[in-house]
């Protein structure tokens, strides 16, 4: 009886565990292409965007103030948890210039 007892509270705690991990602990990613941001909001300074009804968090005021809402865009988002996602990588579609210039 003793023994199964400690081995319930273990295969518990063990699953636990690994159900936190995935939803509160593993940083998640992905991409989206040719997206067009329906709507811009603010509230103090946070900032978003919104595409296909779902709503992504944009760090940086100067980022967020460049995107248009007429424009499509390529995106890369990541989110932990129950967290917004937030957007990491973000470019105009159809645009292939590098970053930092070349010749």
């Amino acid at each position: 009886m003793r023994t199964s007892k400690w081995l319930l509270i273990i295969v518990v705690v063990l699953f636990g565990g690994i159900y936190f991990y995935n939803n509160y602990g593993m940083l998640n990613s992905e991409e989206m292409s040719d997206a067009q941001i329906e709507k811009k909001d603010h509230y103090e300074d946070d900032y978003y965007i919104y595409v296909d009804g779902e709503k992504y968090k944009v760090k940086d005021e100067n980022t967020w103030m460049l995107l248009d809402e007429e424009k499509n865009y390529d995106f890369t988002y990541e989110w932990y948890g129950q967290k917004t996602p937030y957007i990491k990588d973000i470019n105009q579609t159809g645009d292939h210039d590098s970053v930092g210039g070349g010749h």
